[in-house]
């Protein structure tokens, strides 16, 4: 079985790439998971994530996955263009291999500042109830 918040990571990474709103503001390399700030602009980063156990069965859990993209963009305009196309990928429910979305994914919240850098910085804090086999 596969961690559920790298299982959820791809999934989203797949459903972004196979956006064309997206597609028409950041290239496919760099939608990718890291934790600093890119080199490249715009970009989408898969960031940091939290699982927690929402319930355990004889051979089945449930688990909440919390996770945040982070958006840059060389404009604080420009990272809100693409948290707009993000938010419109995101809409339904993403397939999640080995793992059933029991409440779909939600964007929880959209936060945009201006970096010190003066690039554009939003994030993308996502909300997933899942289950799978154990």
């Amino acid at each position: 079985m596969t961690e559920p918040s790298l299982a959820l990571q791809m999934a989203i990474r797949a459903r972004l790439v196979a956006s064309p709103h997206v597609m028409e503001l950041v290239e496919p390399p760099n939608i990718r998971d890291g934790g600093t700030r890119p080199e490249a602009f715009p970009s989408i980063i898969l960031g940091s994530a939290q699982v927690e156990t929402a319930g355990h069965y004889r051979t089945y859990r449930n688990v909440t996955v919390y996770l945040d993209l982070h958006i840059w963009g060389e404009t604080l305009e420009a990272t809100k263009n693409v948290g707009a196309a993000v938010s419109k990928a995101l809409f339904g429910e993403p397939d999640v291999p080995g793992f059933d979305l029991t409440n779909g994914l939600s964007v929880e919240r959209s936060i945009y500042m201006t970096d010190p850098s003066a690039c554009g910085h939003g994030v993308v804090s996502l909300r997933a109830l899942m289950g799978g086999a154990i």
